[in-house]
């Protein structure tokens, strides 16, 4: 049996889910920003004349090669720092499904009990703790689909993201 101080109060639960998703769509907007920055050098290089010299040309290219290489490079640092929040995200909902079942647990528990017990004002009382332990298992409940949510949806942004610094790479 778990302490009273090591479990989590609503509000604790609640702040880390705001929390995850909160980082993992500030991480979604960093790597779309750099994504749109991968674009728009693919872009560059395709829109140049290449008119001067060979030399010249060969050292532009080169040099938005090398620009579109870092911010790649920089995309995907963003993306494993938004997998390791994904991550994090995914074993708290996991912890939350535990809690889920523990509760559910005690639930049956109390109901037992309470089939066992004659006396009206004990049965009255059991009453109670079942009804606060089927909030805490409702409370739970939505906050592992929150949590579940946000993950699925950054999910997709960043398999979006992907494609998009996926589908344009060309090296010339």
């Amino acid at each position: 049996m778990e302490k009273k101080g090591d479990l989590p109060k609503r509000h604790e639960v609640i702040e880390k889910v705001d929390l995850n998703g909160k980082d993992m769509r500030e991480k979604e907007d960093n790597l779309d920003r750099v994504a749109s920055d991968v674009e728009t050098v693919r872009q560059t290089l395709e829109n140049l004349d290449f008119g001067g010299t060979e030399d010249g040309s060969d050292q532009v290219k080169g040099a938005i090669e090398d620009a579109e290489s870092v911010t790649i490079e920089v995309f995907g640092r963003e993306e494993g720092q938004l997998d390791q929040i994904q991550n994090d995200n995914q074993e708290f909902e996991g912890g939350l499904q535990d809690r889920r079942g523990s509760s559910e647990s005690d639930l049956g528990k109390l109901s037992d009990s309470s089939a066992r017990t004659e006396t009206e004002e004990t049965v009255n009382e059991l009453l109670k703790a079942k009804e606060s332990v089927l909030r805490d298992i409702d409370f739970l409940a939505e906050q592992i689909d929150r949590a579940r949510v946000a993950r699925e949806k950054s999910d997709a942004i960043q398999e979006n993201l992907k494609a998009r610094i996926g589908s344009g790479s060309r090296r010339m």
